[in-house]
């Protein structure tokens, strides 16, 4: 399957679960399954996360709506839909830069800068004419010739499994992980430290963000994930790479597994995941 899957977080008195979508797109010689949902967790009632799964872009992304703010579930959708846009008609871009294909890796992440940076107006000119106290979370990778390309902005996550070692690609952006990268906090106390919650970059806070930029080559048997900290916040590394392996039966019971897991531990948030399987 190669359609389009576009999932948005919005307010939901049901607790709306974001229901799970599967399918399999190209990375350049390579063949990519993927998997996505999202679920409210057990204690919030509204579903802040929004979900992005674009496979003829090659675009995928997940958006965690800050909570304590107005509108977090509002945000991460609309972010996630300007960004939709962007990748589909380059042309709706608000003159952030050339949003056209330009085949070379440096220029590719300049592009996808550009994207992200345009989203980022358009939901921080939202927020004003709505006059509402939003902004969001967002990591999101870009396929392209057998490379992911990668941009974020917050503490959403990416983890690349590999030959059986979990790392992750992303450093959030929160108090605590720069107090850690200062040497005043160990990662263990960053961990657990309340401050983890603090987030010092968000799309939509103010008028012009800096996303962070960068690639990872893909393999025959790597597995990619994007999440939110509802996911991260209740697992720590070595329960999500159990989860994560075996994924013989395809991305979708990994997604699941994930989930339930994370519900299991407590399930504080709302919890979003993306999983995408090299074949």
């Amino acid at each position: 399957m190669n359609s389009r899957h576009w999932s948005s977080g919005v307010p939901a008195k049901d607790c709306q679960k974001i229901a799970l979508m599967e399918g399999r797109c190209c990375a350049g010689d390579l063949m990519l399954t993927y998997a996505g949902a999202s679920d409210p967790g057990r204690i919030r009632r509204c579903n802040e996360d929004s979900l992005l799964l674009l496979p003829e872009a090659g675009l995928f992304a997940v958006a965690d709506g800050l909570g304590g703010l107005e509108a977090g579930d509002l945000a991460s959708s609309l972010a996630l839909k300007h960004i939709a846009r962007l990748a589909l008609d380059p042309a709706t871009g608000r003159g952030h830069g050339r949003l056209l294909p330009l085949f070379s890796l440096e220029r590719e992440l300049r592009h996808l800068g550009t994207m992200i940076r345009d989203a980022n107006s358009c939901l921080y000119d939202q927020r004003l004419a709505m006059e509402k106290n939003m902004a969001t979370t967002l990591v999101l990778v870009r396929l392209w010739r057998g490379k992911a390309l990668i941009g974020h902005v917050g503490d959403s996550r990416l983890y690349r499994w590999r030959e059986g070692k979990l790392s992750r690609l992303t450093v959030d952006h929160s108090l605590a992980e720069e107090l850690h990268r200062q040497g005043l906090l160990t990662a263990d106390q960053a961990n657990h430290s309340p401050q983890r919650h603090v987030v010092t970059r968000a799309l939509g806070a103010e008028r012009t963000v800096d996303p962070e930029l960068h690639s990872c080559s893909l393999a025959r048997g790597d597995l990619l994930l994007l999440c939110t900290d509802g996911l991260t916040n209740m697992l720590g590394d070595t329960v999500i790479s159990d989860c994560l392996w075996p994924a013989n039966d395809g991305c979708a019971p990994v997604v699941q597994r994930l989930i339930d897991q994370a519900n299991a531990a407590g399930g504080r948030d709302n919890i979003t995941v993306v999983v995408m399987a090299v074949g």
